[in-house]
Order: structure tokens, then C-alpha cells, then sequence
């Protein structure tokens, strides 16, 4: 199998349309399990602070809105890092090296990150 630049860039965009995918569906299963972590912690004074939070969010639509704002970016900052370290240890079991990326496709020439941010309210 011959591979083309043409061949790599249709299979970069054919994977980043289905990480795209995946990302959304995942960053819900996430928001679960953390949700579902948290109060598996919590302590009686804990789950009346939640509640009273759920009540105000439930009764306020603005702060609903920038409460499910900040959660999606609090998800998308923590697996940021943990996305990162684990496409360096997987990278590292198949023997690649940075000449091998297309780092274009991982940082932005003005140093942003270019990984897709789930943003359900958008």
C-alpha cells in the first residue's frame, strides 16, 4: 500500500471528523462519572450545598448556562492534559518520533491548542 500526501491528509481529516465525534459522546460519559464520583464523596453537608446549587441553577437560566459553561471548560482543561500524555505513551509504544507528526495539526502556529473543545450550548 502506497501511502501519498493525499492519502495521509483524507485519513487526518477522516480521523479528526471522528475524534470530533467520539470527543462529544465522551466528554458526556466524563461529565457522568465525575458528577457520579463526586457525590458518591459526599458527606450530608456536601449533598445540601449540591442541592442548594441545583435548586438556584433550576430557578436562574443565566446561571445554568455559565455553570454548564464552566464545567465544559473545566472538562476540556482536565483532558487536555491527561489526552496529551496518553498520545505520548501510546506514540512511544509504536516507535514514534516528533518527526513523524504533523504538528501543524497538534499546536497552532500562535501557540493556542488546536484539539476540539466541546461546547454543547453552542
Amino acid at each position: 500500500m502506497e501511502i501519498t500526501n493525499e492519502s495521509a491528509r483524507k485519513a487526518q481529516k477522516e480521523a479528526e471528523w471522528a475524534y470530533n465525534k467520539a470527543m462529544e459522546k465522551f466528554y458526556y460519559s466524563m461529565l457522568e462519572v465525575v458528577f457520579l464520583r463526586i457525590k458518591s464523596h459526599l458527606s450530608e453537608k456536601g449533598l445540601k450545598k449540591v442541592m442548594n446549587v441545583d435548586q438556584k441553577r433550576a430557578n436562574n437560566e443565566n446561571l445554568g448556562i455559565e455553570f454548564s459553561r464552566k464545567t465544559w471548560s473545566v472538562l476540556s482543561e482536565a483532558w487536555t492534559g491527561a489526552e496529551g500524555l496518553a498520545m505520548t505513551k501510546i506514540s512511544e509504544l509504536y516507535g514514534l518520533e516528533i518527526s513523524d507528526l504533523d504538528i501543524s495539526k497538534i499546536q497552532k502556529p500562535n501557540g493556542k491548542d488546536s484539539s476540539p473543545k466541546c461546547s454543547p450550548l453552542n
